[in-house]
Formats: C-alpha cells, structure tokens, sequence
C-alpha cells in the first residue's frame, strides 16, 4: 500500500478530493500548488506553495516530503472558467502548463526516486463522436483533438510515455470524463448544468434548451478513489478510460425539478462515450449515482446561499 502521495494540485476541485480520501484510508498527504483558494484546507497535511511550472519549488518538495507516488491534478484555470475555456483563450499558455509544466513534474519525478506517477487526463483527447465507429471507444482508440485543450491533454499523454521510455518512470494515464460534484463548477458548454441547478437550488421555474446528447460523467470522490488505486499499483495499463455513468441534460433536468423544463435542441455528439472495461478490471466502479452527484451539489449550494 502507498504510504505517502504528493497531489500536485492538491488545493484545487479534484486535488482536495484525493487528499480527503488519502487521509481516510491512513495515507500521508501533501498538497502542492499555489497559495491561494485551498478546497483541502482543514485537512492535516503538508503543503507546499509553488507554481506547477516552478522546478525548483517541485523538486524541494520532493525532498522534503519523499512520496512514493505523485498525482498530477493540476490545469491551467487562472480565471475559474473552467479548463477547456481558458485554453481556447490562451493556447500558449495552456500547452505551457498542461503539458509543459507536466513534463517538468515527470522529469523531477524520476530524478527524486518517485516510484509511480498518476495524470489525470481526459476524454477530450478523442475527436467527435462521429469520427469513431464503435458506440464506445476503448484505450485502442486513435485520439484526435479538436479543442485546444484535448490538445494539451494529448501533449501530455506523449510526455508521460517519453518519460516511461526514455527516464524509466513508472506512469499511468487516467483519462477523466467529466467530473461533477460538490465544488465544481463549469461554464461554456456546461453552462446549462450550473444554470439548472441553480434555478433547482432556488426553486424557480427555469426554461432551457438543451442537447439530447448522451456523456459520461462521474461524481469526484468516485474519480479519487479511482486515482489512489491506480497510484497504489505498479506498472501496465499505461493508459485507462473512465467512463463512470451515462447520462444527459434532459436526463438531469428530469432529476433535479418538476420545474425545469428542458427543450431538447438537436446537435451532434462532442465527444464519443467511452469503454471503461479495463479500469474496471482492476476492481474500480463508481459508487456515486446522478441523483448522488446532484444531491451532493445542490446541498453545497443551499448551506452557501
């Protein structure tokens, strides 16, 4: 059992996640990331401030801390906007942090005797759904992105393989779909997801439209459980889907109020759904449901309110 996890990242949505659930199973953690807005902050663990592209600050926390394992959760968000509308905005930026920075965390890494690292990726790195025959995609599956940040997704899916290659670092990829919860919140293409909960947490009428498109998504402590299993392995798979549970606006809409009503506007499918037989192999499945994920959600925003 892995002992010590540096999650770097540690403060953001998902980071804390780890951190809480580390800390519950007896894990020592640590938190690396820049002061600031801290989801993980009244937890009893180490931390570190320092900038995810800072090498200096990374490789000191690494010899101070000495984890055995180091879960990158960190993303270029300055903005809170959300990570695919922030790269769209600064592409330079987001493959400088997202990818760069990555690989600098890997070439750390190995050189301080880190002894297994665990990314979080995405699902963005697969193009349109149109693209693939297959009604699910599997890990075989060609990715090519269409959005700037399935771009910095991919770049550091190959970072990590050089470092497997070429520094002997031991990685895997966890390939994230996405993540919803208590804490997280999307705009953009999510924006109908915050509106329709926000009107449920009000109590008002809403009208929205929405696509009746399918999406896998997961409830964030299931995607920690996820990421401290595969850090307390060692080895292949190299690269793992999540997929977690299907679901749809219209679908969310019929779960959270009576008083939403949702009109179904038709659009093709952005990205494909995804095969998650080979995580599941390994003993994971997510415990949480949608009606957990948006109960868990909506009591957040009523105790803030």
């Amino acid at each position: 059992m892995t002992q010590r996890i540096l999650v770097i990242g540690g403060g953001g949505f998902l980071g804390s996640r780890v951190l809480r659930a580390a800390v519950a199973q007896g894990i020592a953690g640590a938190s690396f990331g820049p002061a600031g807005r801290d989801l993980a902050a009244d937890l009893d663990i180490a931390r570190f401030d320092g900038d995810a592209q800072d090498s200096g600050a990374l490789a000191a926390a690494l010899a101070a801390f000495r984890p055995e394992a180091v879960i990158w959760a960190a993303g270029y968000n300055p903005t809170g906007d959300g990570l695919a509308r922030t790269a769209e905005g600064d592409v330079a930026r987001a493959v400088a942090v997202n990818a760069g920075a990555f690989a600098a965390t890997l070439a750390a890494c190995a050189a301080s005797g880190v002894a297994r690292v665990v990314q979080c990726g995405s699902t963005v790195v697969f193009g349109p759904a149109s693209d693939y025959r297959a009604t699910r995609v599997d890990e075989a599956a060609p990715p090519a992105p269409r959005t700037a940040y399935g771009l910095t997704k991919l770049m550091a899916e190959q970072a990590a393989q050089w470092a497997v290659d070429a520094l002997g670092l031991d990685v895997v990829t966890l390939r994230l779909p996405l993540v919803f919860g208590p804490g997280r919140w999307y705009a953009g293409a999510a924006g109908s997801y915050a509106r329709m909960l926000r009107a449920a947490a009000d109590g008002t009428d809403l009208l929205e439209e929405v696509s009746p498109v399918s999406f896998d998504v997961v409830h964030g402590d299931d995607a920690a459980a996820a990421l401290l299993l595969l850090a307390a392995r060692r080895g292949p798979p190299r690269v793992l889907n999540m997929a977690g549970l299907t679901t749809s606006l219209p679908g969310i809409a019929a779960a959270l109020s009576p008083k939403l009503r949702a009109v179904v506007v038709p659009g093709p499918a952005a990205f494909p759904l995804v095969d998650d037989t080979a995580l599941r192999a390994l003993g994971w499945a997510p415990r949480r449901g949608l009606a957990d994920i948006l109960d868990d959600t909506l009591a957040e925003m009523r105790r803030g309110a």
